[in-house]
């Protein structure tokens, strides 16, 4: 009995790993809504620039433990086909999310949606909602973990639901790297869409479920340079999706006065590459911070939210051969990020 179950387990096992087929774009659904997405590398070690917001849980739910503010985000994607062939050119994705610091925890939000029919980028339509907590455990370590779910339309119907976990160590001065850093994170643990009414990588098979299941990813960031005036920096990732394929992320982030800035981010998908699914044109974001206050309103003074920052960025990538991805979102940062120290007074300065 023992020998035929092991036998059972062993023959499940090889042919969930022979399956590896997922649709088209499958292993990017969550970074198709928002240019901070598009051009953020996938980085689970928090970008070449450390600019985490609610949407960086997709990559590493221990990214937001540092976060002193709370955030709000909007972004709307257009994904248009120039294929001639295509029976629906104009597909869209969107994303709203919320970021909510506590004396405990970071506690971190997102609702996305893609409804993408396009004979290039089958995906069907999706509504996809994460909710996350993250925690700052030391100086150096944080760590966090998500619970998600959602629905699928459009092209057969299904659901998903499951959880992902992360840590992000920061090592600080590394050589002439500054803010090095260094993420992991365990993602789609449990039950997600099937594909099979979806555009496979290998047109010969069906395709299988999508995100795939046990994604591992893990990668570093840093700052090259840093000056009064300019900051650069990079980030490189490795992810295995269901440990039968490797995705390469690889960023660069440059900023001018913190307030001008610059993101090029470039994704290899093995697999994707071997079915002739693929572009290498890098995606590339363009962003502006500024100031947004309200100085005259009572209640938001009486919060210390009368003095904002606003994040708008817009990005654009072509992806695969005909579809051109077009994005524009806004974060609002509610207050200014308290850079004082406390005072700690051990006495009150009297002489016995």
């Amino acid at each position: 009995m023992k020998r035929l179950f092991f036998t059972a387990a062993a023959f499940f096992m090889a042919a969930y790993v022979f399956a590896y087929n997922p649709p088209v774009g499958g292993q990017t659904l969550f970074n198709l809504s928002s240019p901070t997405q598009l051009a953020s590398a996938s980085s689970c070690a928090g970008g070449g620039i450390f600019m985490p917001g609610a949407d960086s849980i997709a990559f590493n739910p221990a990214l937001p433990a540092l976060e002193q503010r709370i955030q709000l985000d909007a972004a709307f994607s257009a994904l248009i086909s120039t294929n001639s062939d295509a029976d629906r050119s104009f597909n869209a994705a969107f994303q709203t999310g919320i970021l909510i610091p506590t004396k405990r925890f970071v506690a971190s939000g997102i609702l996305n949606g893609v409804f993408c029919k396009s004979i290039d980028l089958w995906l069907g339509n999706t509504l996809n909602f994460r909710a996350g907590l993250s925690k700052e455990v030391s100086e150096k370590l944080s760590v966090g973990a998500n619970v998600n779910a959602g629905v699928l339309w459009g092209a057969g119907s299904d659901w998903s639901l499951g959880l992902d976990a992360g840590f992000l160590y920061r090592l600080g001065q590394l050589g002439f790297f500054r803010d090095f850093r260094i993420g992991a994170a365990a993602l789609n643990l449990g039950k997600y869409y099937s594909g099979e009414e979806l555009l496979p990588i290998d047109a010969e098979h069906t395709a299988d479920d999508f995100p795939s299941l046990v994604t591992i990813r893990g990668g570093i960031g840093a700052l090259l340079f840093e000056t009064e005036q300019f900051k650069g920096g990079f980030s490189f990732d490795i992810a295995t999706p269901a440990f039968q394929n490797v995705i390469f992320d690889m960023g660069l982030q440059f900023a001018f006065k913190d307030m001008l800035y610059l993101s090029v981010a470039e994704s290899i998908d093995v697999m994707e590459i071997k079915n002739e699914h693929y572009n290498l044109m890098p995606a590339i974001s363009l962003g502006v911070k500024f100031d947004l206050n309200a100085r005259g309103n009572e209640y938001l003074k009486s919060r210390s939210w009368d003095s904002n920052e606003m994040l708008a960025s817009l990005a654009w990538q072509q992806k695969y051969e005909h579809i051109q991805a077009i994005s524009g979102g806004t974060r609002l940062y509610l207050g200014q990020t308290d850079t004082q120290p406390p005072v700690i007074q051990l006495w009150n300065g009297a002489e016995d």
